[in-house]
């Protein structure tokens, strides 16, 4: 009964937070099903290298729930009664660390480029793709030697200096995305913004900022850096491991999503009235912007129809110059 009752701490500390980990990813990949049907019917004209990106980062977090699932049969059913089972890694380096890694590529690469075609800083978006670099380093460094040793119980320095690489990387990276993204977001007041509630000016702002992966990574951090939670003591830093891979990739596909909400650079808008047909065009300042196609609020005294049927006007009746188009640039649609 005395040893029992000294594993029962450490049961608690081993089992605890994969479990709620795997909850939480089991849960956040609902909600990215959901924005990846969106994205899939509203987006179906968008670039093809874009709508691949989409494609494959669903089917790695798909793998990934599967296999986290997976680690959730391997110790809590197939191991109930076996402390020792709960060491294992099982499927735990795959699904979190690598697959993760390559998550966040993707959508940290995306919100690189993004930053650099908005903002110009050619320095910081360097910066950020170097430290980007070190997390991919750690993460898949971290994944392969712990699946090589397959027991926390084995854990070794090596172990702790792949895995500082990877949380810290990660945690710079992000905390600088979501800064720089929300002094964008922000400093944008086109009246398309002003026009939404402020609870969903919050959560888009938490979402497509890249706010909430920022949280978790730093959370995944602490995890890693204070002793007394740290591995191989606790298994806490599986906990945000398994959810970092799906705040990644829905906050990309949000970002994406909300681009039908107002419109951006280099496009055209048609304006629907009973009187009148107002067709406006813009010229991009910037080349090589894919132009996008969204609906302007009524011209004329009379009463308007609003469409949000994306149509796209090779030959236009009439062109407003720059300084007619008073709709600003909405952030999002980049």
């Amino acid at each position: 009964m005395a040893s029992l009752g000294t594993d029962i701490p450490d049961i608690g500390k081993l089992a605890g937070p994969p479990f709620i980990g795997i909850i939480l990813n089991s849960y956040l990949y609902g909600i990215l099903s959901l924005q990846y049907y969106n994205y899939h019917v509203n987006f179906r004209n968008d670039y093809p290298i874009l709508r691949a990106i989409v494609h494959t980062q669903f089917v790695l977090e798909t793998a990934q729930t599967i296999m986290s699932i997976g680690d959730g049969f391997h110790w809590f059913v197939y191991g109930y009664g076996k402390p020792t089972q709960l060491q294992e890694f099982f499927l735990a380096n795959i699904d979190s660390p690598i697959i993760c890694t390559c998550i966040a590529l993707i959508s940290q690469g995306a919100y690189c480029w993004r930053i650099y075609r908005l903002s110009g800083w050619k320095l910081v978006t360097l910066v950020i793709a170097l430290i980007v670099c070190c997390q991919a380093a750690g993460g898949l460094g971290i994944g392969i030697v712990n699946q090589k040793l397959g027991s926390i119980s084995k854990w070794n320095k090596i172990d702790d200096i792949f895995m500082i690489i990877w949380a810290t990387s990660t945690a710079v990276a992000d905390s600088t995305i979501a800064f720089i993204m929300t002094y964008l977001l922000l400093s944008n007041n086109s009246s398309s913004n002003r026009q939404v509630t402020v609870p969903t000016r919050i959560v888009r702002l938490i979402i497509e900022s890249n706010v909430a992966t920022a949280t978790v990574a730093i959370v995944q951090l602490l995890t890693t850096v204070i002793q007394p939670i740290s591995p191989p003591k606790t298994s806490l830093f599986l906990c945000p491991g398994y959810v970092l891979g799906k705040l990644y990739s829905n906050s990309f596909v949000s970002m994406l999503n909300n681009r039908r909400y107002a419109g951006g650079l280099m496009e055209e808008a048609a304006a629907y009235a009973l009187e009148s047909v107002a067709l406006e065009r813009r010229k991009s300042v910037n080349a090589g912007l894919r132009p996008r196609y969204v609906h302007t609020p009524g011209v004329t005294d009379g009463i308007t129809v609003h469409t949000e049927t994306a149509i796209r006007f090779d030959n236009a009746i009439a062109l407003a110059t720059e300084q007619n188009l008073k709709q600003n640039i909405r952030f999002s649609e980049v």
